[in-house]
């Protein structure tokens, strides 16, 4: 169980980068290879109009074939990258970021995004962390996951948790949860630079 927690600690660092607070993990895609689409669209650099120089966030999508892209994700002097997919699920668009670099120890964890637009503002919802883990503690059955606790540097104990469920269960519980509010976290809205 260290192992394991070790895994998901390291993985969920990277992760972290990316956003601020806690993300929902899996250690499973949310897409299948028929899911998959590309939309030139959202290839670039886009910022958060919102934020300073001093604050700059830029995500930039590079293609890497017709069914992955690769997005850099560079604040301030940390860059990190990931496998991207766009893909779609009935009439809603996501994306799944996959962390490119991990230890040898490391299972790579996915974060999902719902994709609420990509022209001519790109505005992405994260699963919300904290929605899922209620949910989660209410309902353990709700979803498959693994529970982590850790000892905090103040010596308490801290839980979080990944998610196992398969594919085909995670999609199923995305889309039972799409019109659920408090399912998605505030989007990012990001304008092309």
């Amino acid at each position: 169980m260290k192992t394991m927690n070790r895994i998901i600690s390291i993985t969920a660092g990277v992760v972290l980068v990316l956003l601020t607070g806690c993300v929902t993990l899996s250690v499973y895609p949310y897409y299948t290879a028929k899911d998959v689409l590309f939309d030139a669209a959202l290839l670039g650099i886009w910022v958060d109009p919102d934020k300073t120089n001093a604050d700059l966030e830029t995500w930039s999508f590079e293609k890497i074939n017709d069914h992955t892209y690769r997005l850099i994700v560079t604040e301030k002097d940390e860059k990190t990258e990931f496998d991207a997919h766009l893909f779609k699920l009935k009439d809603y668009t996501f994306l799944d970021c996959l962390p490119r670099e991990h230890s040898d120890y490391s299972t790579p964890c996915h974060l999902l995004l719902r994709v609420d637009r990509r022209q001519p503002a790109l505005e992405l919802r994260p699963l919300d962390y904290e929605w899922l883990g209620n949910l989660i503690e209410k309902q353990p059955k709700a979803i498959r996951h693994i529970r982590i606790s850790e000892a905090t540097a103040k010596g308490e104990e801290s839980k979080s948790f990944v998610l196992t469920a398969d594919t085909a269960e995670l999609q199923k519980f995305i889309l039972k949860h799409i019109q659920t509010q408090e399912a998605w976290s505030k989007a990012m809205v990001m304008k092309r630079r």
